[in-house]
């Protein structure tokens, strides 16, 4: 067929495959998506490439042509002479140049990738240009060297092909090996983008004459510029396996350059060059344009103070290289010590200051001279003014209205605090003069934004919205974290001041409170509110610090220190007494002549007991429209905090002990004593006062759970009435306990069962088991015992059936429904408190369970058609097997998989063939597999972590075998119902898989059947296909494990057959398939490995029919097999040589196959 008809023959098949949908059948697209496939693993032949990219009418055939000439050259490089190549080089230069500005862009890119993958596998060849021709990097310097414009834009296109096939470097268009392409990158960058990179810098200056003329040009340098200081330099990747991938979408990375950029990068004329051209745009007007052009170079700037990396290793440059930034940065945006900024720039600024501090650490900035420390120290302070007064939450945010996205404003605020927090945590806080007042002036705006001071704004209508979903306490964590640091740095004035505050609005609700009704001002009354929620929060912040759920919580150094230099200031016994003549006194006015003598610490712990009483009066008098749910909620996260930092605090883990503290909150001290009862009290009148509001209840719970776990605070807790008062309710679900929510109910038994357990005493012990498990057990016992009775009764078959029939209906209320979740429910805080415990405890709660779990089985097998009962269920055993499991010895252990065994019996019975139309019944479902699955994959843990005293290794308990008969029986549910659909069904599914082939592979062959192994494989395949990397890692992992037994044991040839399907399928999804060779290579190469092992003749029958299907694969084939030679012997060292073989070998393979 001639030139001519193969062009017509495209062009009609481009036409037919870009049609509308409406007006083509599908079996003619694909006969037209044939027929470019074929032209593309047609025999190579630049001069009908030419041909059709120079007559041809379609873009989309010139794309399937530049595609076709892509791949051949990658195929047949080492056949085509280089005389060729350089033609095609030349051709595609001279035709993309000369029709770059009517080119789509689509074809355009493709030409000029064709340009950079030669020049890549020249480099990765090392291949010799002659020097009567030019290579495409050459052409490259030539173009960005060019005064002609049209040259010069046409070069920074042929650099955006560079920047974009270099640093999308697991992309393997290039036919290149891993090794390969991580070559050329570092060549690339040592060299070309070296070079590349001053060329530009050149042209910048060169343009700055001429700004108001030719800003498009100037915006493409400075895009260009930007995109190599976001590159990710080899340098940095520490695994060359590493996903290098673009980072152009960024906000910013570490900027890394080799030690060949050392001179370019620490002259200091570069960075005064970036900070002269932002003054130069900043002189032109303030037009957007411009402002963006601004903003451009402030992103370069950005990624300037990214510098890290090899460079900066020598203290010295990277002394000089911060200073330099510095100097520059305070002299262009500080001008008399004056804020000269536009908001628009806010964005960039602080991600400057915070890539500053962060790369060259606080130790770094503090080695600069001092009076540079300060202006930069006035200058980051002077932009977080500026920023928290123009990004608060409110109708006036003039950063909002500038950016076109609102959150913007806040997360730029938040990132400057991030890097003052990094700051104030390493800095010498009295080395600068300037600091402390300038943290005060950051500290006292953040108040003044964030509270209500203008008196004269008491008429208008205020909108707080109490039932906003996202708490402010999680919303501005970040910000909170960071103001109470700068209040700690200042706490001789951040303290006192909030107390002010406090009591101030304190003062003010309870002058409201004994107003008459008529005389109340609602919206003053919202302003008090609201105030005292940031007061309570920002004060909260300020004397106790974030810590992780399970971290120990201790009392800042700040605090401790500041309270010990009070002592000489304070009258002890006042500060004693105050605390409860505020409680016996409510109305008592904190005066100045009140609170004299009183540490600051002490009164704002007066302050806050003041305030719970007022809001306890009000409660009592009915008037909850007084103080608020937000109110209510920061008050008892302030008490939570307070209490989890403060009360009982080990005096053993300070250097220094504040007395104050120590007698008012140590070990032993008559306070402890008194504010952990005042504080139990609070849980109680909360309970009553706010059963209705979740978010209240869930603070006070946590609360409860709090002085439950301090040992020191626990111990009073129980011989306190009020207490087991309240032990009492929760355990009988009286009111108000009714109304809560279970999750809340069962923090309280939480609760409860760790205030119990907490201590050695037999005594509480006893009564813990008198007035809550006895009590637990009993309602237990008798519910089980009564339906029992009645399904006796109707077995009978007497005259009592009808009547035994309906009272066992009664057994299926709502009422009683309710009253299973709530005794279940409590279980399971029963368990998550006795976790909190020691071991002893633990296992006397096992000990003291066993006759509770079989009842709790019989109600499971009642209950297996209500799916709330079900879940609380399952959720108790995979507590059970969590929390407790670690701790039994061998018998108790064996008893417990007895009880696992017997409920998934029960599941399997009540399970298969199953059928509802109940709403949501596919979600609750869903729910009991998840926790199933999860309680077995707590049941695997025993094999790792085991905390019993039992030495014994007998071999009679397996957990495989209990764990693989639960996944017998989710095998089905989950393949039937296309569970693994669900992510979090999918992730614990092959976390059960992975760990149990691992440990337990012989149960696998042992006890699935034929069918059974077919499934599981089945889902094996299914993760591979489907999911992501850490699944199908998982997945691979799996059948390593299941190869390896393979080699072990020879008995189930049947079974053993299933898996060399595995090997076939493997072989010809990573030769054949077009994705990228991934992280996941050392997994499958060591997976294809192992199979190879057990299935050797498996896979020279592979590939020799790779053989025949292509010739042009058998020199690359026996090459491979003469490297890896004919015997495997399975050890890791032979594993890892694989690997290497092997991975050359797949990119020899994607290179030569037809794709």
């Amino acid at each position: 067929m001639d030139m001519e008809n193969v062009r017509q023959v495209l062009e009609d098949a481009a036409q037919t495959f870009l049609s509308a949908a409406n007006t083509i059948t599908n079996e003619r697209r694909r006969e037209a998506e044939k027929v470019f496939l074929q032209f593309r693993r047609s025999q190579f032949s630049l001069d009908l490439y030419r041909y059709l990219i120079e007559h041809s009418s379609s873009s989309y055939v010139v794309y399937q042509t530049l595609t076709a000439l892509r791949e051949g050259i990658v195929k047949e490089w080492s056949s085509l002479d280089d005389t060729l190549k350089e033609q095609v080089v030349q051709y595609l230069l001279s035709y993309v140049y000369t029709h770059y500005s009517t080119l789509s862009v689509h074809v355009r890119e493709q030409a000029l990738q064709i340009l950079v993958v030669i020049n890549k596998r020249r480099k990765a060849q090392r291949v010799q240009i002659a020097k009567d021709g030019f290579t495409i990097s050459l052409a490259l310097n030539n173009l960005l060297q060019s005064n002609n414009d049209s040259e010069f834009q046409f070069g920074l296109m042929l650099l955006n092909a560079f920047i974009n096939e270099y640093s999308f470097s697991n992309a393997n268009e290039a036919g290149l090996t891993l090794e390969q392409r991580h070559s050329v990158k570092r060549d690339f960058e040592a060299n070309e983008l070296k070079s590349v990179f001053e060329l530009l810098l050149n042209k910048l200056q060169n343009n700055l004459g001429s700004l108001s003329s030719n800003t498009h040009l100037f915006s493409s340098i400075s895009s260009s510029i930007e995109k190599i200081l976001l590159w990710n330099f080899s340098s940095s990747l520490p695994n060359i396996r590493r996903s290098m991938e673009s980072s152009t979408n960024v906000e910013s990375i570490d900027w890394k350059p080799p030690n060949s950029w050392k001179e370019l990068i620490f002259d200091q004329k570069l960075v005064e060059f970036f900070f002269h051209i932002y003054s130069t745009l900043k002189s032109c007007n303030e037009t957007k344009v411009f402002l963006q052009l601004r903003c451009q170079i402030l992103r370069c700037l950005s990624q300037l103070a990214c510098l890290n990396g090899p460079l900066i290793s020598d203290e010295e440059c990277r002394l000089r290289y911060l200073t330099t930034f510095s100097y520059y940065f305070v002299q262009t945006f500080l001008t008399n010590s004056v804020l000269t900024i536009n908001l628009t720039e806010c964005f960039d600024l602080s991600n400057i200051l915070s890539n500053l501090i962060t790369s060259f650490t606080v130790k770094g900035f503090c080695s600069m001279h001092n009076d540079l420390c300060n202006s930069f120290l006035q200058l980051m302070a002077q932009i977080t003014i500026l920023l928290c007064r123009t990004s608060v939450t409110s109708s006036n945010n003039q950063l909002d209205k500038i950016i076109e996205d609102p959150t913007i404003a806040k997360e730029t605020f938040d990132r400057l605090l991030q890097a003052w927090s990094r700051l104030l945590y390493g800095i010498d806080f009295g080395r600068f003069a300037n600091l402390r007042p300038l943290a005060i002036e950051v500290f006292d705006t953040y108040l003044q934004t964030h509270l209500h001071t203008d008196e004269k704004q008491d008429d208008k209508e205020l909108d707080f919205d109490d039932d906003n979903d996202e708490d402010d306490r999680d919303l501005f964590s970040e910000q909170l974290i960071c103001i109470g640091l700068f209040g700690r740095h200042i706490i001789d004035h951040a303290l006192p001041l909030l107390n002010r505050l406090l009591i101030d609005r304190t003062k003010t609700l309870y002058q409201i409170m004994n107003s008459t009704p008529s005389n109340i001002n609602n919206n003053k009354l919202d302003r008090i509110n609201d105030d005292l929620h940031w007061l309570l929060l920002i004060c909260g912040h300020v004397i106790t610090e974030e810590y992780d759920a399970d971290e120990q919580k201790t009392i800042p150094d700040a605090i401790m220190n500041f309270s010990s230099e009070q002592v000489k200031h304070c009258d002890l016994k006042k500060c004693v007494q105050i605390s409860q003549h505020i409680l016996q006194q409510p109305q008592l006015d904190l005066t100045d002549e009140t609170i004299h003598g009183v540490s600051p610490l002490t009164q704002c712990m007066v302050i806050v007991l003041k305030l719970s009483e007022i809001e306890r009066l009000l409660c009592n008098k009915g008037l909850f429209e007084y103080i608020s749910v937000q109110v209510a909620i920061s008050l008892t996260w302030f008490i939570r905090r307070l209490a989890a930092n403060y009360l009982g605090f080990d005096e053993q883990s300070y250097k220094e002990v504040s007395q104050i503290l120590a007698i008012m909150l140590g070990k032993g001290s008559e306070m402890l004593e008194f504010l952990t009862n005042y504080f139990l009290s609070k849980v109680v009148t909360n309970l009553q006062m706010w059963a209705s509001e979740s978010d209240v209840i869930k603070e006070t719970a946590d609360l409860f759970v709090t002085l439950s776990i301090k040992k020191e605070s626990s111990l009073i807790l129980i011989k306190n009435e009020l207490f087991w008062t309240l032990a009492n309710n929760v355990i009988s679900n009286q009111m108000p306990i009714q109304l809560i929510n279970e999750e809340y109910k069962r923090l309280l038994v939480k609760g409860i069962t760790c205030s119990c357990l907490n201590n050695s005493s037999d005594e509480y012990r006893l009564h813990f088991d008198q007035s809550i498990f006895q009590i637990l057990n009993q309602r237990l016992k008798s519910i089980v015992e009564s339906i029992q009775t009645l399904l006796e009764q109707i077995k009978l078959n007497n005259n009592n059936k009808i009547h035994c029939t309906n009272a066992l209906q009664t057994f299926y209320t709502e009422n009683v429904l309710n009253q299973i979740s709530t005794l279940i429910n409590s279980y399971c805080g029963l368990i998550e408190g006795g976790s909190r415990c020691s071991s002893v405890q633990i296992t006397y709660l096992f000990e003291h369970s066993q006759q509770t779990l079989q009842n709790i089985l019989d109600l499971f097998d009642f209950y297996h058609n209500y799916s709330d009962q079900v879940q609380i269920i399952l959720e108790l055993f995979s507590l059970y097997a969590e929390h407790v499991l670690v701790y039994l010895n061998e018998n108790h252990t064996k008893i417990f998989y007895a009880y696992v065994l017997r409920l998934l019996q029960i599941f399997t019975k009540c399970n298969y063939g199953k059928k509802t139309k109940e709403i949501n019944a596919d979600d609750d479902f869903n729910g009991h597999i998840y926790t199933l699955l999860n309680c077995l994959n707590h049941l695997l843990a025993k094999d790792f972590i085991d905390f019993s005293n039992d030495s014994s290794t007998n071999s009679e308990i397996n957990v495989g075998d209990v764990a693989l008969y639960g996944l017998i029986i989710c095998l089905p549910l989950i393949q039937s119902d296309n569970l693994l659909k669900i992510p979090s069904i999918s992730t614990c599914y092959y976390k059960l898989v992975s760990s149990l082939c691992d440990q337990h592979s012989e149960c696998v062959f042992r006890l699935l059947n034929a069918e059974q192994y077919s499934i599981f494989l089945s889902t094996i395949k299914l993760g591979l296909d489907n999911y992501d990397n850490e699944i199908c890692k998982m997945c691979l992992e799996t059948l390593q494990s299941l190869t390896l037994n393979t080699m072990k044991q020879q008995k189930d040839k049947e079974k053993i057959k299933y898996l060399e399907h595995f090997l076939d399928y493997l072989l010809q999804e990573i030769v054949t398939s077009t994705t990228t060779l991934s992280d996941l290579f050392d997994t499958l190469a060591g997976t294809i490995y192992t199979l190879i092992c057990a299935y050797p003749n498996q896979f020279f029958q592979f590939l020799s029919q790779m053989k025949q299907q292509d010739e042009n694969l058998i020199p690359i084939i026996d090459k491979f097999v003469h490297d890896i030679g004919q015997k495997f012997d399975y050890n890791r060292k032979a594993k890892v040589s694989f690997t290497v073989k092997f991975e050359s070998f797949v990119t020899d393979l994607r290179r030569i196959m037809k794709k």
